[in-house]
């Protein structure tokens, strides 16, 4: 048992410096090496837990994500409505983007860009993640809120371009400024375009309890 609860010691230890390392210094220049000096180890040891740097990178998101996907339920219970959900859907990521900036530095600026990115186990984790947005556009056009020719999955891919645009510039620009900024203004930009003139976004639409809640969660 203490060999085990050792073991998963270690290799947490090393997640957590490669976490740190590669955020900060980027992806190329953090060799093993590197790594394994910054978590008190033999550079041998890394290779007992991983198979090179690039398996160490990937598991970093993978833990990211898994951790995302276990809150994803909790955060909408209570909320009613396509777009309520997709609103909080929003507001949510992007907080858990600023508490854990290393880690979306991972998967935004380094994750997506590595050629094997579709092939592992953190991609079909994200598709299966996203997959909780085609459920909320669904919702929506059985519900009226959302246009009857809405394609789901058209509007996914917009919704999560905008997001990870947002993420992306806010990580480039080295985090100056808060995710919210114009937040209002960008969502219904991109929500008119998928509404019936039912579904449009009202006064009441927009003070519901639950729009509440996400503005307090947000601060």
């Amino acid at each position: 048992m203490e060999k085990h609860v050792l073991k998963e010691s270690t290799r947490q230890r090393i997640i957590d410096s490669a976490r740190i390392l590669i955020a900060e210094e980027g992806y190329q220049k953090t060799t093993v090496a590197h790594i394994a000096k910054h978590a008190g180890i033999a550079e041998a040891t890394i290779y007992d837990y991983f198979q090179g740097k690039e398996d160490l990178m990937l598991a970093i998101p993978d833990l990211w994500v898994k951790d995302v996907i276990r809150d994803l339920d909790e955060q909408f219970i209570g909320i009613k409505g396509a777009v309520n959900k997709l609103r909080k859907f929003l507001w949510w990521f992007l907080r858990r983007s600023e508490r854990d900036p290393l880690d979306a530095k991972i998967v935004f600026l380094f994750l997506k860009t590595n050629a094997n990115f579709m092939n592992t186990e953190v991609y079909s984790n994200v598709k299966n993640f996203y997959a909780f947005l085609i459920d909320i556009f669904e919702e929506g056009i059985a519900s009226g809120e959302f246009r009857q020719d809405l394609n789901p999955y058209l509007a996914r891919k917009i919704f999560i371009g905008t997001k990870d645009h947002i993420v992306t510039q806010w990580l480039l620009k080295d985090r100056t400024y808060s995710l919210y900024n114009d937040l209002e203004e960008t969502f219904d930009y991109m929500i008119k375009g998928l509404l019936t003139e039912r579904g449009g976004i009202s006064r009441e639409v927009e003070e519901s309890p639950e729009v509440r809640l996400s503005e307090k969660q947000k601060q």
